[in-house]
């Protein structure tokens, strides 16, 4: 590689005098007054000599261990001016300090560490004592880095780093307090004989074989920290190169596991069972040893930690293992780092290999960024021949202060899906069309302190900004280890790279075989290709919308949007468009159905011949105009020609005879496609009654309308076991929710049909994620790893509920319940996995029983749920939610009341839907959304169950339910506290001791009174 320091600016480049030959400092006996006299203010010599930072963590038979207070009370100060000082403890040593240049120091003690150089003279320390305990801070020579060079001191038989700090006012080097080495040197290392270059592998990940050729280890996953010192998963299989393979054993998943790991660090016993299984591992599986990725460790565990990794180390070792210990990246306060309970002294000595993990920000490798300021700092205290860059190769995402690392395919997920703005899937030749991505990502544009595109987009109210990984950007990068000569670099994400040739040479260039990837351009790319393959047109830049005239020739045309960085292309989707001129059937006067052809399958397309219509799909007929009135058994097939008789006002119903009895019946305009020659404005305007009882309707009088919904970003969606879509979509529905009851072993596959099924019919996807009924324990990491997983499908979900009713033990293990417990357990790390693997996912917190049982009470045994949402709300949970889940399936007074109830405790909050608002933003939530809210009516069937029967005889009657229903969500969206109501339910059908048919909005005659009452409301958006 070539050379290159840092930059020598005035912060770095150390002025001082030029010395030369041997210098003597003589003979001293300390007296303190002389030494006072000599160390006037500003700043006295012990102040000087203060080791700040990382706290000394070395026993008094290491080198480098601290004196005792006792020790430190006096001192002497024998020094060379302008070169050298040396505080010592015992006030009665008689103390030598003489200068020796590099050839000569190397000629009477050793040898200096291969391709280093020493920057000024050495000092040898030589005293009377048997032990003396003391400080070295030697001045900078003029012309030098400062970052390049390292304190070094020989123990008698090799020379070995020692910790150290700048000190600023006296532009020295000085060392922590330790028992003194026989001599002392500023030495600059030089480039390794070997550069380490590694990688790390997940499961189901695999690496390009030109990026193993580099690589001379690799971190290969996963074991993880469950419990008291159990490991859980298997080791991916290892691709073939020469490298040294490590195992990664990590408490790392979704979220940091501190409860499991503080539960290792205080049980000798299972640390040391640790101990032997991660050896066992390493030699029966021809590994070269361990890297352990332990994070999270309190600052009160420090030494038990430190302890926990030198017994490792000694073990691994006595099997000429290798013991890599990664360290995360420190935080900044103040202008201090702080490492929390890992101890980077004591662990620089210990472990064979440093992996530290770098600053996510893609903009602090510029010069003088943070991640310059990290290494200035890191490598005082820890060795560079140890300390290896750990960098992100892939995408990052910004939102606030947090970053968070993802592949690039998944950051391009906000650009959208490509939608129609003109045009369609089926046009007549020459049609243009025009095509939009739907999403809200910004224009691209060019970061050139990161060296790689940036875009932003908004979600909940807040800027996330978005930088995605090249090859160029990570070679920047890698520069920093070649700059501070640090013993190499590893990468994560290579195995979600799609420019594994890029990224390939990126890593070769590092270890000096070529050149460096040059920046790429980044464009959205459009294309148009016929049924051949062959380009008709194409258009590429940074603009999210496409135009293109058409075509005249008939035939199948596909529209790609493809995002190209450099080599490397990802799609972004894909249309077909059907260029074909429109068909006309000929009637067949005969026939009272039509089929149509393979190409018609639309409104306009079947040719009614001489009735007044036909049916262009399999359609149901009512017996009023609307979904709140009843079905005519059997409906009619698509093809059936009917005649028209009458209409509503509007024109939106049509009155019809049956072709089969002559029965009159209702159909919905666009299930017809009408004959030219009908005159619509001339039909009749029918006048029906409303819907009775028996015709799926209620017999109480209609209530006024509720208010439209005039709130833009309100949602609306219900949970069915079917897919009712002209229902849901009539009702003003976008989502539809779906629920898994997850065990330990289950598959994130598992779900992949329930949401499919509803994003193929048109709505987002909720799901409904919680576990078995009457719990005795959770597995918190299997859980939040099967979140992952569902995040991560190629077709995820739009939103997902963690857990469910966490407040009662029929889903929470009985003992054990607590909302901070929730929180911290479960919902933190379920949000970080599940926005690690797709940050548009939203993430609704597990909504909790509404019950009064508890008393207004909260424990282990059970919690009322306003008392149990102010506990989570004070653990966190509005920072790790984007929205609160809430559940209302109890009432029977109209929504807006507050009162009025004729049940016992008739003034408690979960009586009452407005109620409910009132009590969850008391406790502080944010942003509510009703995962559930069901009204029950028995009244078809005469009863209801007597658990769930709180108004005699049946509760509602079907047309309160149906008003009651659109008043809360007109009431729960003009709030402005409700994001989103799921209804419970749509299609429900099981009645008994679960009367969950009553809830339903499709009843059971096949009405839906609701429908017309809350599409009604939803009509105002």
């Amino acid at each position: 590689m070539e050379e290159e320091r840092p930059s020598e600016d005035t912060t770095s480049e150390i002025e001082q005098p030029a010395r030369s030959g041997m210098l003597v400092g003589g003979i001293v006996l300390v007296v303190i007054l002389i030494i006072a006299g000599l160390f006037l203010p500003p700043i006295s010599l012990g102040e000087r000599l203060g080791f700040g930072g990382e706290e000394d963590t070395t026993t008094e038979s290491s080198p480098t261990a601290a004196p005792t207070e006792a020790e430190t009370v006096a001192a002497s100060s024998p020094s060379i001016a302008g070169e050298v000082d040396v505080l010592v403890s015992d006030t009665s040593a008689v103390v030598n300090v003489s200068s020796l240049s590099e050839s000569d120091a190397a000629a009477e003690l050793g040898a200096f560490p291969a391709n280093s150089t020493v920057r000024g003279n050495v000092y040898k320390v030589d005293h009377d004592a048997n032990a003396l305990s003391g400080k070295v801070a030697i001045n900078v020579p003029a012309g030098t880095a400062v970052e390049m060079v390292d304190l070094y001191g020989w123990n008698g038989g090799s020379w070995n780093f020692i910790p150290s700090q700048l000190d600023l006012e006296t532009r020295q080097i000085v060392s922590p307090d330790h028992n003194l080495y026989q001599a002392f040197a500023l030495v600059e290392p030089g480039e390794p004989e070997t550069v380490a270059v590694g990688a790390e592998l997940l499961p189901l990940q695999s690496l390009a074989d030109p990026t193993l050729a580099s690589l001379t280890e690799l971190s290969a996953g996963t074991l993880t920290l469950v419990g008291t010192g159990d490991l859980q998963g298997e080791v991916t299989e290892l691709p073939e190169g020469e490298f040294d393979a490590l195992v990664r054993v990590t408490n790392v998943g979704g979220v940091v596991d501190q409860g499991s790991l503080s539960a290792l660090l205080g049980d000798s016993t299972a640390q040391m069972n640790q101990i032997n299984s991660l050896v066992n591992t390493a030699v029966s599986g021809n590994f070269a040893g361990i890297n352990l990725d332990y994070q999270g460790v309190d600052d009160s565990q420090k030494e038990a930690f430190t302890s926990f990794v030198s017994s490792l180390a000694d073990a691994l070792h006595a099997q000429n293992l290798t013991l890599a210990v990664t360290l995360a990246a420190p935080e900044q306060d103040g202008g201090q780092w702080l490492t929390g309970g890992q101890d980077w002294t004591a662990l620089g000595d210990i472990a064979d290999i440093l992996y530290l993990n770098m600053p996510l920000d893609p903009t602090s490798f510029g010069t003088n960024g943070t991640s310059m300021q990290l290494l200035n700092w890191a490598t005082r205290l820890v060795d560079r021949n140890k300390l290896t860059m750990m960098v992100n190769a892939g995408a990052v995402d910004r939102v606030g202060d947090a970053f968070l690392e993802m592949p690039n395919e998944q950051a391009l997920a906000n650009f959208g899906q490509i939608e129609f703005v003109a045009g369609g899937e089926e046009v007549e030749p020459g049609t243009a069309i025009e095509l939009a991505l739907s999403g809200d990502a910004s224009p691209l544009e060019w970061d050139g302190t990161s060296l790689t595109y940036r875009y932003s987009y908004e979600m909940n109210d807040q800027t996330h900004d978005v930088w995605l990984g090249n090859p160029a950007a990570l070679s920047n990068r890698l520069e920093l280890a070649e700059r501070y000569r640090l013993r190499g670099v590893a990468v994560r994400g290579l195995g979600n790279v799609a420019d594994e040739a890029g990224y390939a040479a990126s890593l070769a260039a590092f270890t000096g075989l070529g050149t460096p990837p040059e920046t790429s351009g980044a464009a959205i790319v459009w294309t148009v290709t016929d049924e051949d393959g062959s380009i008709l047109a194409s258009e590429s830049g940074s603009d999210l919308t496409f135009a293109w005239d058409g075509e005249e020739a008939e035939g199948d045309y596909t529209i790609n949007a493809e995002f190209a960085l450099g080599e490397a292309v990802a799609t972004l989707g894909s249309v077909i468009v059907n260029v074909a001129a429109s068909v006309v059937e000929e009637a067949e006067a005969e026939t009272a159905v039509v089929t149509p052809t393979e190409s018609t399958g639309g409104s306009g397309t079947i040719d009614p011949g001489d009735a007044d219509a036909v049916v262009n799909v399999n359609a149901n007929v009512r017996l009023g105009p609307g979904l709140s009135y009843g079905l005519i058994a059997g409906g009619l097939s698509q093809g059936t020609r009917v005649d028209v008789i009458g209409r509503n006002s509007n024109a939106s119903w049509f009155q019809i005879t049956m072709p089969t009895d002559g029965t009159k019946g209702w159909i919905f305009g666009t299930l017809l496609d009408l004959n030219s020659n009908l005159d619509v404005s001339s039909l009749e305007i029918v006048e029906v009654d409303p819907p009775t009882v028996s015709d799926g309707g209620g017999t109480s009088p209609a209530a006024p309308p509720p208010p439209p919904v005039t709130n833009a970003t309100f949602e609306l969606g219900g949970q069915s076991a079917g897919m009712p879509i002209g229902a849901m979509q009539s009702s003003g529905m976008t989502w539809i929710k779906r629920q898994h009851k997850w065990s330990p072993g289950n598959s994130a596959t598992d779900v992949q049909g329930l949401i499919t099924e509803g994003h193929n019919a048109g709505f987002k996807v909720l799901l409904s994620i919680p576990g078995q009924l009457n719990p005795t324990s959770i597995d918190f990491n299997g859980y939040v790893e099967f979140l992952r997983g569902v995040a991560s499908l190629p077709d995820p979900p739009d939103a997902i509920e963690v857990w469910n009713e966490m407040n009662i033990t029929r889903e929470w293990p009985n003992g054990e319940i607590n909302p901070a417990s929730y929180v911290n357990n479960m919902l933190r790390p379920a949000y970080n996995a599940i926005k690690g693997a797709n940050p548009n996912i939203l993430v609704i917190s597990g909504a909790p029983a509404p019950t009064g049982f508890f008393a207004g009470g909260c424990g282990g045994g059970g919690c009322d749920d306003a008392p149990y949402i102010a506990g989570m709300m004070a653990a966190g949970a509005g920072s790790v939610s984007d929205c609160i889940g809430v559940h209302y399936n109890e009432g029977i007074m109209p929504p807006a009341a507050t009162s009025g109830d004729p049940r016992g405790n008739g003034g408690h909050y979960t009586r009452y839907f407005q109620g409910m608002i009132n009590a969850y933003v008391a406790a502080g939530a944010g942003q509510l959304c009703f995962t559930e809210l069901g009204y029950l009516s028995g009244e078809e069937w005469g009863f209801v169950p007597s658990g769930f029967l709180w108004r005699a005889p049946y509760n509602l009657t079907v047309a309160e339910h149906a008003q009651y229903l659109a008043e809360a969500v007109s009431l729960g969206a003009n709030s402005g506290r409700v994001r989103m109501i799921i209804i419970f339910n749509v299609d429900f059908t099981t009645w008994g001791d679960d009367p969950q048919a009553g809830y339903a909005m499709i009843r059971p005659n096949g009405g839906c009174p609701a429908c017309d009452t809350v599409g009604a409301v939803m009509q105002g958006r």
